[in-house]
């Protein structure tokens, strides 16, 4: 199965509270924009309300998954799915997540992606504009990483490098323990987000300069030398953005060789879809 060139799985929307747009103006711009497969992927709420400020409400769930479903025809020319971008907490269970999320919800796909650790530390928090994060603090982050990809759940895994905006210098240390996660992600056959939202972010002041805050060029040089297969998404939080950077990320992905599997990814989803429904 073969869609056209620009396939983006990585979308919000206002149900996230700090997005904008409903699935329909998503849809109509991904149109414009030549998109041929739009995945929506809105963050996953929990029942006990945590990380409630950044995501819907629980109860929620099953109007967004009516909302994601209500444009499934939008137009001939665009496949939608249904996703979500998972915080995977061990204490909450593997069967939560397939109950929930995937049976309750309907979901087609689920991204992993790491955001506030449990339990939750002010100076562990990824999106804390002045922490710093040095080799034990990058550990801590990477070992909540390979808790997801070992349930085997999840597509693919969104923004792995994030912690990069809080971290100074990539060490040695840093290296190995990014190395475990690669090797991981390659034995679980998981692709890896390069995430053009980061790019789309202001700039964080560096030793080294000026840099995006993510993608981190050293990283995706670890994968690309591992032989690590990567997607790239827009991570889009208003429908104008929702392939905005998205070249950029393609162009870093071709600079270092890295194996773009969009097209295969969402192929899987579509078939795995279809099976379901027979």
């Amino acid at each position: 199965m073969k869609f056209g060139n620009r396939i983006n799985l990585h979308t919000h929307t206002m149900r996230c509270k700090h997005a904008s747009g409903q699935p329909e103006d998503y849809c109509r711009e991904a149109l414009k924009q030549g998109i041929s497969v739009l995945g929506f992927s809105d963050h996953a709420p929990f029942p006990d309300g945590r990380l409630g400020g950044s995501r819907m409400f629980f109860h929620e769930l099953t109007d967004y998954a009516a909302d994601v479903d209500a444009v499934r025809d939008f137009d001939p020319g665009l496949t939608v799915l249904k996703g979500l971008e998972v915080d995977y907490y061990d204490s909450v269970g593997r069967a939560f997540y397939e109950d929930a999320y995937l049976g309750v919800c309907g979901c087609d796909y689920m991204v992993a992606g790491t955001h506030l650790l449990e339990p939750y530390r002010q100076e562990l928090d990824l999106w804390h504009d002045e922490n710093v994060f040095g080799d034990a603090e990058v550990r801590i982050y990477i070992e909540a990483h390979l808790m997801a990809i070992r349930t085997g759940m999840f597509d693919f895994f969104a923004h792995p490098d994030a912690f990069a905006r809080c971290t100074p210098y990539w060490t040695d240390e840093i290296r190995a323990v990014c190395a475990d996660f690669v090797d991981a992600a390659i034995a679980y056959d998981m692709p890896l987000e390069i995430n053009a939202y980061g790019m789309r972010k202001p700039p964080m002041n560096m030793p080294e300069g000026k840099r995006a805050q993510y993608p981190w060029r050293p990283f995706w040089e670890l994968v690309a030398e591992k032989g690590g297969k990567v997607v790239v998404s827009s991570d889009a939080h208003r429908p104008v953005d929702v392939w905005n950077n998205t070249d950029d990320t393609l162009k870093l992905a071709q600079e270092l060789g890295l194996q773009v599997v969009n097209q295969e990814l969402a192929a899987s989803i579509i078939a795995r879809r279809s099976a379901k429904k027979k």
